[in-house]
């Protein structure tokens, strides 16, 4: 099936509905009626608008069920791409990681593929309702951390063939430019920029024993909480490389919530231990693990401050007191950098 885009990259409400009723459809058989439906956008997040389904389906009655027929809820989530082949690598890779032994033991939850239209370049999924896992954190913080910590283990070990490769190299090479335009952007605080630079450099850890299935963007947004259940979302940026770099990831986050938002939580570094503990129980032996985290902690950090300062869109699109707020932060989380050991 072919569906057209409006002049504004979205699908128009008849053609939306074509799409819908096409996948249940497939999915259901050509008994499955979409008798109502509603669309809510979610706010915007990464690099894609996403859009909730609610779905009142009517399939016909079965063999020895009640006699008229059932009208269930469903809910989906929609979210469309720049390219097709984006969609489609993303919807492999989700088919992949979802059929995983081990995740569901291990208290993951992946989003499932309905329907994914490269004619359209949109992909449908399972909607995954959770909590905000900071929420969560800050009512049941040890259950959490320990079953974050069980979740990433879990991911890493996933036997998912994806490109890029992302090594420590290809991710220093492309913090270099962003230290450059940082100095340009924050002079007064290029010696101290150019230094953690030169740590950083020098410090570049070996590559691990085994590439792992990397989330890519793995922070607090993409973790929602469900019954003592991880909620893994947004594998659009998922790679193979260190498992080093995602927990590097989530902890940079971490850390930048506990100082914007002193007492929400427990102390970062009790955060970052019992994950990290939680993780080591998990995996296999991984001696050098704590040193590469550090590294790619500290290198996030710095990629984070360039985001604050540099961001063009974002700073276009916010008023002067948002703007000071994030200059403020960056030049706060600049201090951060330099405290980290070399």
């Amino acid at each position: 099936m072919s569906v057209a885009f409006g002049a504004s990259g979205r699908l128009a409400r008849e053609e939306t509905r074509a799409v819908l009723a096409a996948t249940l459809n497939e999915l259901y058989g050509a008994d499955a009626l979409l008798e109502r439906w509603s669309a809510t956008p979610f706010a915007k997040r990464g690099k894609h608008g996403l859009v909730r389904y609610d779905l009142d389906v009517r399939r016909a009655s079965r063999a020895g069920g009640p006699a008229a027929p059932l009208v269930e809820r469903h809910q989906w989530v929609g979210k469309v791409y720049e390219r097709a082949l984006d969609g489609q690598r993303v919807a492999g890779v989700l088919q992949a990681v979802v059929v995983t032994p081990g995740l569901a033991g291990a208290g993951v939850v992946i989003p499932r593929v309905l329907g994914c239209w490269a004619s359209h370049r949109l992909l449908l999924m399972s909607y995954e309702a959770g909590e905000s896992v900071i929420a969560a954190l800050a009512r049941d913080g040890e259950a959490v951390l320990a079953t974050i910590g069980r979740a990433l283990a879990a991911l890493h070990a996933a036997p998912v063939a994806v490109e890029p490769v992302r090594t420590a190299a290809v991710v220093l090479a492309a913090l270099r430019a962003k230290v450059v335009e940082l100095c340009a952007r924050l002079p007064r605080e290029t010696s101290a920029l150019s230094r953690v630079l030169v740590e950083l450099e020098r410090g570049v850890p070996p590559a691990p024993a085994r590439l792992a299935f990397l989330h890519g963007d793995c922070g607090p947004a993409q973790l929602l909480w469900r019954e003592g259940r991880v909620v893994v979302l947004d594998l659009d940026d998922c790679a193979r490389g260190d498992p080093a770099s995602d927990l590097g990831n989530l902890f940079t986050q971490l850390h930048r919530l506990t100082l914007r938002k002193p007492g929400k939580l427990a102390a970062y570094v009790s955060l970052r231990r019992a994950i990290l503990d939680a993780y080591r129980r998990a995996a296999p032996a991984d001696p050098t693990l704590g040193a590469r985290v550090a590294w790619y902690e500290r290198m996030t950090l710095v990629r984070k401050i360039h985001s604050l300062a540099c961001d063009r869109t974002r700073l276009r699109h916010q008023g002067p007191e948002a703007i000071a707020r994030r200059q403020a932060e960056a030049l706060r989380l600049v201090a951060v950098a330099q405290a980290y050991a070399s």
